[in-house]
């Protein structure tokens, strides 16, 4: 029998919450995770996020860890690195040296272009330029007046992702076309023969940023409504009656109930339909 996840009970409350039924867990040999007791719905709960940068950020936890090399910084400095670089286990201790010679050179802002043009004139950083570029830093810059003490100055990597949403309808089109490689969610949901089938989409923190960004942050000041609920069908699978995307760290959501789009909250409670 399979065990019932965190995450798919955390899904099976919102949609108890907004749509007022009450489903069973039902997958104890591969099918649909639950039904609803009234017999008409199916529902599978997936995740859409991305292993590399997931990995990334574990990569970083651990070189967190695993402490820092010896000399002081004057300020936190931000360092951008792309999300699916190797060797970012050991990459706060390779960069530290290099950025406090940047430091003692009064620079404040590395750029990965700039840097390789310095080298291939031989100018005087060429050595920390190298080392950044060697561990694949985009950008770095000096973070000053700020409140941190001296002796809690550090190197915050920062993954890009290498690209942000243009909307939301944008971000759902991007789901969608995730949601192609994972045939066997609209298999189990066809398979059940249910009425009304349900596929709840976790996102995260690790979800691409071309996917995630409507739900994971405020829309940006310069937006002109691209950032709200969704206008455009999403391109599905035909079995697939109701889709669910929510994001586990913000709670936003929306559900697309076959016919529009409206938002819900995703900690368990109906929102705005």
């Amino acid at each position: 029998m399979n065990k019932e996840r965190d995450d798919e009970r955390a899904a099976k409350l919102v949609i108890e919450a907004v749509l007022s039924i009450c489903l069973s867990h039902a997958d104890h040999t591969g099918g649909v995770d639950y039904v609803s007791v009234d017999g008409r719905h199916a529902v599978e709960v997936t995740r859409v996020t991305d292993g590399e940068k997931r990995a990334g950020r574990s990569a970083l936890r651990w070189a967190k860890r695993a402490g820092m090399p010896e000399g002081d910084l004057q300020t936190c400095w931000l360092v951008i690195v792309p999300e699916g670089q190797s060797g970012l286990k050991t990459f706060r201790r390779d960069v530290y040296p290099a950025i406090i010679e940047l430091e003692k050179a009064g620079e404040t802002v590395f750029w990965r272009q700039i840097a390789a043009l310095h080298m291939l004139e031989g100018g005087p950083l060429s050595e920390p330029y190298k080392i950044l570029l060697e561990a694949g830093v985009e950008s770095a810059s000096a973070v000053p007046d700020h409140s941190h003490k001296k002796q809690e100055h550090r190197v915050i990597p920062l993954l890009n992702s290498g690209g942000s949403s243009s909307g939301s309808n944008h971000a759902v089109a991007q789901l969608a076309a995730a949601l192609k490689r994972k045939p066997d969610n609209p298999d189990k949901l066809k398979d059940s023969g249910k009425e009304h089938r349900h596929l709840f989409v976790w996102i995260d923190d690790d979800t691409p940023l071309v996917i995630s960004r409507p739900l994971a942050r405020d829309a940006p000041a310069w937006s002109d409504g691209e950032y709200g609920v969704p206008t455009v069908p999403p391109q599905l699978d035909a079995v697939i009656t109701h889709l669910w995307i929510a994001h586990e760290g913000t709670g936003r959501g929306w559900l697309w109930d076959g016919a529009a789009w409206c938002e819900i909250n995703g900690r368990g409670a109906a929102g705005s339909r």
